[in-house]
């Protein structure tokens, strides 16, 4: 399902699976961890932050295609760590592929962890502003929150809900790795962008594959929505929508375009 397409369901009889798998979602919430202290929930600046909130609540799997300064990480994190607060998920499981270090964390000292920290920051900034590096390192304890690196996710299965960071430098066989590596009433949430500003790969990337697999595959529009941004819906500041903007004029005029 893609954003233009996206609407409010009502909750009626004879609503899809979907729905059913999200009521159920909810009528099995535990008591959360403090969950007395949750924050007040993240209000959206615009349509589309709007849209991807929505979705998040009502889908599988979300896949947020945008640019720099949207506010995907923002949303993301905030939402998934008021999940786990309110019990409403047991785990959030986060990753992201390592080009930099050529898929490999074996060059960075200490535990997985320490070593992985540094790839996932845009999203652990979001957490430790929100609820503190203490309610983390206690998650990260616990287990209801994981760092997991890419690579050691074959053969594994996943419940809560995962964060794919950075998705558009991930294979489409990495991605489908982790598309079927979810349980029931798991949730996936990838975020990236795709435009080609911030891809790390050459051809076929995670994210321009499932768009095209979905589209190919409509029956999936049940699990996944798609939503996506342009530069115009950037809200970080006007420095980096303008950069942004910027960027792709240069790049019309490298390829003879307009």
């Amino acid at each position: 399902m893609y954003f233009e397409d996206f609407h409010e369901k009502s909750p009626v009889k004879g609503r899809s699976r979907s729905e059913k798998r999200r009521a159920n979602r909810e009528g099995r919430v535990i008591k959360g961890k403090f969950a007395s202290e949750v924050r007040p929930p993240v209000q959206a600046k615009n349509a589309v932050q709007k849209n991807f909130l929505k979705a998040l609540n009502q889908y599988d799997v979300v896949l947020f295609s945008a640019p720099a300064g949207v506010g995907k990480s923002f949303l993301t994190m905030s939402e998934a760590s008021d999940w786990l607060k309110k019990g409403q998920i047991d785990k959030i499981t986060l990753t992201r592929p390592v080009i930099p270090m050529g898929r490999s964390l074996g060059m960075l000292p200490s535990t997985l962890q320490q070593k992985f920290e540094p790839y996932l920051m845009p999203l652990l900034e979001v957490l430790w502003k929100r609820y503190g590096k203490g309610y983390y390192e206690s998650c990260i304890n616990d287990g209801s929150i994981e760092l997991l690196a890419p690579e050691y996710a074959r053969g594994r299965s996943v419940s809560g809900c995962m964060i794919i960071d950075e998705c558009q430098s991930m294979y489409p066989t990495e991605l489908y790795t982790m598309l079927t590596r979810m349980e029931e009433g798991a949730k996936l949430i990838l975020i990236g962008d795709d435009s080609g500003h911030q891809t790390d790969i050459k051809g076929d990337n995670a994210i321009s594959w499932l768009k095209r697999f979905i589209k190919n595959n409509p029956e999936l529009s049940e699990y996944i929505c798609v939503i996506e941004a342009t530069s115009d819906d950037i809200v970080r500041s006007g420095l980096t929508k303008a950069m942004v903007k910027a960027r792709e004029e240069e790049n019309k005029r490298e390829s003879g375009i307009g």
